[in-house]
């Protein structure tokens, strides 16, 4: 398991004045604060300012002109993510070394003080009555994986781990759905075994209805004594996670947790379930996916997990577009599969 580095520790050794001193940003002060031109969009006039505090780790900035990072104040560590383009766990690593910061066992004492406490303030979250749900027949489990474009074996192992069931909804005109969810029934998502969109009561169609806690990580509860853990966003790409870890064989070493919405935070109860264990996030290519994975990035890291994220910038479908998400990978060229890092992705959990 890779080295871990407290990240208070790294802000508090490396006040954010320092940082950008080092990467070549020069300020000014300008009352208590001081300001900077912007190093993330063009402008005249300096817009971005840091707010430096009594302790080095309560430093954070704001950019006025274009609202870095996603309108609210940052640290330095999401900084340096944003200017040197990694994530978070090689901006923490990077900094540590920047500002001698060694891995301490204070770490792995901060993580498990962290699962304590967050184990003590767990609170019962709120279940949504779902309808009755019943495993897809093999039929089924064939139109699904014909929808997706993905291998029937890795439906039916999604299936066996009883995170994907058959059901009619909604409830006041019932399709055939398929339903993502997991033993904890926190959360779950319908999509339409055909394909087609739902319609709502307004009119408006939607491609997947959700219930329940979408903050829940679904399979959370259930990784037990699993090393890894692959993390996605949406019911579809945890299909496809099955489909690629049946493909690998890798299932019985790796769990499969979806988020079911890149826009929101791991729920503090499901955070004791990735102590000590290795996640890989493969989220979107697109904004949203990227600040969901330096987002969960610091709270698995806060609770003691090791993290990476795998980006999927850069790859293509047979039929030219973009890969957008980790089902997406599904319909790449077999030629892709020759690249060692996107084999590593799935066969690597060493870090």
């Amino acid at each position: 398991m890779a080295e871990r580095y407290d990240p208070l520790e790294v802000k508090r050794r490396l006040p954010f004045l320092d940082v950008l001193a080092h990467e070549g940003v020069p300020v000014r002060r300008s009352g208590p604060n001081y300001v900077a031109t912007c190093p993330f969009h063009q402008e005249r006039s300096a817009s971005f300012t840091v707010y430096v505090g009594s302790d080095p780790a309560e430093d954070h900035a704001f950019c006025f002109g274009c609202g870095w990072p996603n309108g609210k104040p940052g640290d330095v560590i999401g900084f340096y993510q944003a200017k040197r383009g990694v994530d978070f766990a090689v901006a923490i690593a990077q900094l540590a070394s920047l500002g001698a910061v060694p891995p301490s066992v204070k770490t792995e004492w901060r993580a498990r003080e962290n699962v304590s406490r967050m184990t003590a303030s767990k609170k019962q979250l709120d279940k949504p009555a779902l309808p009755q749900l019943r495993t897809l027949n093999e039929d089924e489990q064939e139109q699904l994986a014909k929808l997706r474009g993905l291998s029937v074996e890795g439906v039916a192992a999604a299936c066996e781990a009883k995170r994907v069931a058959f059901c009619p909804w909604p409830a006041w005109e019932p399709q055939p759905c398929w339903l993502v969810t997991d033993s904890a029934r926190y959360v779950a998502q319908f999509r339409r075994l055909d394909g087609a969109m739902f319609v709502r009561h307004d009119g408006r169609e939607i491609k997947c209805w959700s219930k329940g806690s979408p903050t829940w990580p679904l399979g959370a509860g259930e990784i037990g004594e699993q090393s890894a853990v692959l993390l996605v966003e949406g019911g579809a790409d945890m299909l496809a996670g099955y489909h690629f870890l049946e493909g690998f064989g890798r299932l019985e070493q790796v769990a499969v947790c979806a988020v079911l919405g890149a826009s929101m935070r791991l729920a503090v109860e499901a955070l004791p379930y990735f102590y000590r264990k290795r996640v890989r996030i493969v989220l979107d290519d697109d904004e949203a996916g990227t600040n969901a994975a330096a987002r969960w990035t610091e709270q698995l890291t806060e609770a003691g997990a090791a993290v990476e994220s795998f980006s999927l910038s850069g790859l293509t479908t047979k039929e030219g577009l973009k890969v957008k998400d980790l089902n997406d990978l599904a319909l790449v060229e077999e030629s892709a599969w020759l690249d060692p890092e996107l084999k590593a992705a799935f066969l690597d959990w060493d870090f």
